[in-house]
């Protein structure tokens, strides 16, 4: 079985429809039998996300949509929630910045997949599913296997 580690920027699509590729990763994500992961740290992103969202008028209710994502990223939800290893993934993000020009929360993604993840996976290959250019640019200098 494959396991899909997604990054904030794909996952807050499916929340927004007025952004590309809303249905298909939608579908992928929230209605795939494949099992989806990412990090805790994706929860402070969604959140930012959506109430970004509502201020600029995206969406009618923010809380709404936040409650959505908060089901979806429950347990027995879609979407499985990793805790942050702080140790092993910090310092592995601080190496990505000098090999790759990646932010800081995507480099953070970047190793919970390459750690947490991968430990999960019984250390199979991991499939990325992010839409930040720089980040799918790294994880494919990484050995990743990107969709």
């Amino acid at each position: 079985m494959t396991l899909r580690y997604v990054d904030t920027s794909a996952l807050a699509r499916c929340y927004f429809p007025d952004e590309p590729e809303h249905a298909s990763l939608e579908k992928l994500l929230l209605q795939s039998p494949e099992p989806v992961l990412t990090s805790e740290l994706t929860r402070v992103e969604l959140a930012s996300a959506v109430y970004a969202a509502g201020r600029a008028g995206r969406i009618p209710d923010p809380a709404e949509v936040w409650g959505l994502m908060e089901t979806d990223c429950a347990p027995g939800g879609p979407v499985s929630l990793l805790r942050l290893e702080p140790d092993e993934v910090f310092g592995l993000a601080m190496q990505l910045f000098a090999r790759f020009p990646l932010r800081a929360l995507d480099a953070i993604h970047l190793a919970v997949a390459q750690t947490t993840a991968a430990e999960l996976a019984g250390h199979e290959p991991i499939v990325l599913i992010s839409r930040d250019d720089r980040q799918r640019a790294a994880a494919a200098a990484l050995g990743m296997t990107l969709q």
